[in-house]
């Protein structure tokens, strides 16, 4: 609505201007004349501003800068000039004077023509102007949603970590410690309130090191160990250029975590988690034992790394599902 009052409201009086201008204020009829032209200027704003539109989808204004405002001012003389001209012959004719219009009225359209480059020039400059300035708080608005929708992707991390099964199977874990070994209950306690203060403390940072992430790893690996004993095995081997490279917080832990859910473990089937890396990614990979009844995949816990890697570093994930089942995680340094 804002936008189409200001084109009535600019039009109307571009062309009152352009009227006194050209010199018909001294016409019989000029309070009609006067109205005429004011309706006259809202219509070639109104056709101005489709035209520019349209060269807004194919000139860029960020790349071809100088190009899309020699286009804009070209376009809008030319299009007010031909409309004005046309306009102009027709009032002439329906008037039934006998003049030759191109040579009695060339003083009139030399002046017009003038007045109309002037005018478009700085119609279009400022058109310039306030397109960037909409474009650019544009920008921050979709920043400010995908900032929004990380938070909420975070959020999603952590409040899986926070699930009450995993709290459920930490209690009981503790709980029957207590009665056959309290040296490793109080280790377990204290491992289990490690990983639960980096939860708290690492879920708003949009990414943090490699290396900090496996400090959190090493505390998630021990509470799965006093869990399942020695049914489940993770090895990492990454190299310290690698350590330092940036990384989703628990990004790695989900994926363990994911394994775990999805694959039994026995004596005879033990769980293997391995973490290495390329020249381009950190794979994280694990054997395939019986799938427990009942678990459905994990496309949540997947889409949601995949979604932040997306969002944070513009970078895709790769899974592999064949022997094992293998992601990989892009190196980000």
């Amino acid at each position: 609505m804002k936008k189409y009052f200001t084109i009535i409201l600019v039009g109307f009086v571009l062309g009152l201007l352009t009227y006194s201008f050209l010199g018909f204020t001294q016409e019989q009829d000029n309070t009609k004349l006067l109205w005429l032209s004011g309706f006259l200027g809202v219509i070639i704003i109104y056709i101005n501003t489709i035209f520019n539109e349209i060269f807004n989808r194919l000139i860029s204004w960020k790349k071809y800068t100088g190009l899309r405002l020699l286009t804009g001012v070209l376009s809008n003389t030319i299009i007010s000039f031909l409309f004005i001209s046309l306009v102009l012959y027709a009032y002439v004719f329906i008037k039934g004077a006998q003049v030759s219009f191109i040579e009695d009225y060339s003083e009139i359209l030399l002046k017009l023509i003038i007045l109309i480059f002037f005018a478009s020039l700085v119609y279009t400059v400022i058109y310039f102007a306030i397109h960037s300035y909409y474009q650019y708080a544009k920008g921050q608005i979709i920043a400010l949603q995908l900032e929004r929708k990380q938070t909420e992707l975070q959020l999603t991390a952590l409040k899986s970590q926070l699930s009450p099964h995993f709290l459920f199977n930490s209690v009981n874990t503790i709980s029957s410690l207590l009665f056959s070994d309290i040296k490793k209950a109080e280790l377990f306690i204290r491992e289990l309130a490690k990983s639960y203060q980096y939860i708290l403390n690492k879920y708003e940072s949009k990414w943090l090191t490699v290396e900090e992430e496996l400090q959190f790893v090493n505390s998630y690996h021990f509470l799965l160990r006093t869990r399942f004993n020695d049914r489940i095995n993770l090895e990492i081997t990454l190299p310290d250029w690698v350590l330092k490279s940036k990384i989703p917080p628990l990004a790695l832990q989900m994926l363990i975590e994911n394994a775990v859910k999805h694959n039994q473990m026995t004596s005879s089937q033990v769980l293997k988690i391995v973490i290495t890396s390329d020249n381009h990614n950190i794979n994280v990979s694990n054997n395939k034992t019986i799938k427990p009844k009942g678990v459905d995949s994990f496309k949540i816990g997947l889409g949601n790394i995949r979604l932040r890697y997306d969002l944070i570093f513009n970078k895709t994930i790769e899974v592999v599902d064949d022997e094992q089942f293998t992601v990989k995680l892009p190196i980000i340094l």
